[in-house]
């Protein structure tokens, strides 16, 4: 009789587990993908859409012929309960699904409740943001809220879009601590440089209190008008681990171990920014992990169903990081190394085409 794999969201790290299906199969296994949208879009090609290089169509695998040609169902809809010990996952229309084994690879949300409904917009679900940046690149005083690597990304990608199709207006960026946090200093110096060449006005060490329809007010008082507000404050975990009692950390990502499993339940795996690893809870919430992750979550899922040893996940000390910062030109950010020129922006380009390749 055959077991039941669920693959829960099409992330980097399950982008890869069904590339390896397809190459290699899973005996014995059937395997479905729930995920709400037919298409599974690349954050890292986002800043480039914006600002007008890529199309919508270069952002983002389409997950029907990839899911056929990997002989996996794929199940059109949001995931919104575990029930751990009975091994069922439910749906948002009621619908049960039983597995043996399942994984998690759902990304994260960066809108807090306390701004759910307000004028302020997020970047998740990910299939609504093209359509959401083709509005707000438009407006005249786009907001920004968060100052992370997809915070000041976006702000400049606005901005360029603008100085390139002459759109009036500036755009606003506001973040609760400084620029960039997890670099040197020197490096967050560089990009404070980079945002106020470029036309971006930058308000540091400000965190939002409210949101209205035409300004936010901050915590030293300032209220600041805007057109639009993209809220990139910081990743928050999806509340189906923490209704699922699920262990997780104090923004609700679910803890696993470095063999992506989860902490007490040896048949659920994850990857991605939606967990946390025990070993490295302060690991930042970025792809580049994810896609490193891939490769480690494919052999052990593969393993468990063989009742083989697992593989460990162990994240590289230093990761590359290379922002667009509008006009082809990127900030390439590796540890303490940092430059910003048109050499860098191409390297990105390249990485990222070849990233979509693999899949399409």
């Amino acid at each position: 009789m055959s077991k039941r794999l669920l693959l829960v969201g099409a992330g980097h790290a399950h982008l890869e587990v069904l590339k390896q299906l397809t190459e290699h199969g899973l005996p014995d296994v059937d395997v479905c993908l729930i995920t709400p949208s037919p298409y599974q879009y690349y954050s890292g090609m986002f800043s480039g859409f914006t600002e007008g290089i890529y199309t919508e169509e270069d952002t983002r695998v389409d997950l029907r012929p990839l899911t056929k040609r990997a002989r996996v169902q794929l199940i059109q809809k949001t995931a919104v309960t575990i029930r751990p010990e009975q091994k069922k996952i439910i749906c948002h229309d009621g619908s049960v699904y039983p597995f043996d084994a399942a994984s998690f690879d759902i990304g994260s949300r960066s809108l807090p409740e306390s701004v759910e409904h307000t004028a302020a917009q997020s970047i998740k679900p990910n299939y609504l943001f093209t359509e959401r940046m083709k509005d707000l690149r438009e407006t005249p005083q786009p907001l920004i809220v968060g100052g992370g690597a997809a915070g000041t990304e976006l702000a400049l990608s606005i901005q360029a879009y603008k100085n390139m199709h002459q759109r009036p207006g500036q755009v606003r960026l506001v973040t609760s601590g400084p620029l960039l946090p997890d670099t040197p200093k020197w490096v967050r110096a560089r990009m404070k440089h980079i945002l106020k060449k470029k036309g971006v006005r930058v308000w540091e060490d400000e965190e939002v209190k409210a949101v209205t329809d035409s300004s936010i007010e901050t915590s030293r008082g300032n209220k600041i008008r805007h057109t639009g507000v993209l809220w990139l404050g910081g990743a928050v975990g999806d509340a189906i681990f923490t209704r699922a009692g699920l262990d997780v950390d104090d923004r609700g990502f679910a803890f696993v171990s470095r063999t992506l499993q989860f902490k007490n339940y040896d048949y659920l795996f994850g990857a991605g920014d939606c967990v946390t690893l025990e070993t490295d809870p302060d690991l930042p919430k970025s792809g580049v992990y994810a896609v490193r992750q891939g490769p480690v979550l494919w052999e052990n899922v593969k393993n468990f169903f063989h009742h083989q040893p697992l593989e460990t996940f162990v994240p590289q000390k230093n990761a590359l990081y290379i922002l667009s910062t509008g006009d082809r030109k990127g900030f390439l950010i590796y540890g303490p190394l940092h430059t910003h020129n048109h050499k860098a922006w191409q390297l990105k380009h390249k990485i990222d085409r070849e990233f979509m390749a693999k899949y399409k």
